[in-house]
């Protein structure tokens, strides 16, 4: 887990079922270091990355956080 978790998860609908550090994964593919992001652009890049992960699958989403020691 990474600082960012939590922050996430308290975006998150605990009833869609995603994880966390796939949303951060997803977030890193585009800005690697997520505290240059101000609060709105952190919150939009949250749903942006939920609409990828339901878009390609927790399988796809799995790899990229492995990618990213997540």
């Amino acid at each position: 887990m990474t600082a960012y978790t939590a922050k996430i998860a308290s975006f998150l609908n605990a009833a869609d079922g995603i994880d966390p550090r796939h949303v951060e994964a997803y977030m890193r593919v585009g800005h690697s270091i997520l505290s240059s992001l101000s609060p709105l652009q952190f919150v939009s890049e949250v749903r942006l990355a939920v609409d990828c992960i339901k878009e390609g699958g927790a399988d796809m989403a799995e790899r990229i956080a492995q990618s990213f020691g997540l």
